[in-house]
């Protein structure tokens, strides 16, 4: 037996896993700090939805149906797909990425409480933070569905896996910060089961990540400089008063992260769609576009500025960083194949991360002209080969330098 294998089967009593008969009575509980989780995103979207009922004197709409909006709101920061009417043809899907991460931190939150309360338990380490999981999918699909009464029409189905996703990453956020028990053994559980090279490309991972979103910000500030002058008319031309004016713009910016990604993941080579309007690498293809005054900074149809094809190796240059930062934590004479590892694990990770943002900021109204608002499917396999391409020449670059050195 090895000391890595001592170590691991010599575990502390108070990280082992307890054999204690399942309370179901704590279950219930962890359930319902997931359910507040959950509520409290709904009951954040009720104040501001109700303050625009009350302030418009031509509303025709009764409150109950205004408060209605705010389950609409809750399923649409989850990925949910919500109906304007009963069969209508229309359907809105549109998460605008600062409520999904306000989701993410109240969830969060919550599972940071429910941790606090079954620091005494017995039972598996496991049980808790899946009760709390799901108490807010339940809560959350309960939200939504009291809003099936109101003016728009939530599909439950869609917004199941957003309420998953965002309910698991606030308690694996709470996991990974605490020192309750609970988390002590799922900390322990997760380090016997994942190699240390796995481990080590996490902090690469989530810096890449960073670095992705700082590339589409970028962009972002590139495009409203480059066309303040055509976001100005827009805005003219719709003239939404002043409180028309602050949701209109409360809006856009609760979209600013989605914008970010779009803007990010053209860089890979895949076209970013805005409906009939086409955005490539070296060139932008036409069509009409609703009167939004952010969609102003879409570039004009035509050719795009000399430069624009050489986009992709941003990702790569990236995925070099990733590489490089991968490397930082391991000894000089740490193997190539080691290296390599490690270097493809952290890009790899960065990739998955950004496909799933990728994933949640994609929007469209069906039947419209923005039936689809993303990256193409093309972004999936470039954004993988980018990053790992990076990855590996940078580790490729470094062992030989290093080498040389020795």
């Amino acid at each position: 037996m090895s000391l890595i294998d001592r170590v691991r089967t010599s575990l502390p009593s108070s990280l082992a896993p307890s054999d204690g008969p399942r309370d179901w009575r704590q279950l219930s509980i962890a359930a319902g700090y997931g359910a507040v989780g959950a509520v409290t995103l709904g009951l954040l979207l009720i104040a501001p939805v109700m303050v625009a009922w009350a302030a418009d004197p031509q509303s025709t709409t009764s409150w109950t149906d205004a408060l209605s909006f705010s389950g609409d709101g809750w399923a649409l920061a989850h990925r949910g797909h919500v109906s304007v009417a009963v069969g209508a043809a229309h359907s809105v899907t549109f998460a605008p990425l600062v409520l999904t991460a306000l989701a993410v931190v109240f969830a969060r939150m919550a599972a940071k409480a429910m941790l606090t309360h079954l620091s005494d338990r017995s039972g598996a380490w496991w049980e808790g933070p899946a009760s709390y999981i799901v108490g807010y999918v339940v809560a959350g699909l309960l939200i939504t569905g009291f809003s099936i009464t109101g003016p728009a029409h939530p599909n439950l189905l869609t917004v199941f896996p957003g309420a998953l996703v965002v309910g698991f990453a606030g308690c694996l956020w709470a996991l990974l910060r605490s020192d309750e028990p609970v988390a002590a053994h799922a900390k322990a559980f997760v380090d016997q089961r994942i190699s240390l090279s796995t481990r080590r490309a996490l902090r690469p991972a989530t810096e890449g990540v960073l670095g992705y979103l700082g590339v589409g910000l970028v962009l972002v500030l590139l495009l409203l400089v480059t066309h303040a002058s055509q976001i100005g008319d827009l805005n003219g031309q719709l003239r939404p008063g002043l409180l028309g004016g602050l949701v209109l713009w409360a809006g856009q910016l609760a979209a600013l992260p989605n914008l970010l990604v779009w803007s990010a993941g053209w860089t890979t080579g895949a076209s970013m769609h805005i409906g009939a309007v086409s955005v490539g690498s070296t060139s932008v293809h036409g069509g009409l576009l609703p009167m939004i005054p952010v969609l102003g900074a879409v570039p004009e149809a035509g050719a795009l500025p000399a430069g624009t094809s050489l986009a992709p190796l941003v990702p790569v240059l990236l995925g070099a960083f990733v590489g490089y930062r991968s490397l930082g934590k391991l000894t000089t004479y740490a193997s190539l194949k080691t290296k390599a590892i490690t270097a493809a694990q952290a890009a790899g990770m960065t990739a998955a991360i950004v496909l799933l943002l990728s994933w949640l900021s994609t929007a469209g109204v069906s039947g419209g002209s923005l039936d689809y608002i993303g990256p193409s499917l093309l972004i999936v396999p470039l954004v993988v080969v980018e990053l790992l391409l990076g990855a590996l020449l940078a580790t490729l670059f470094l062992h030989w330098k290093r080498a040389l050195r020795h």
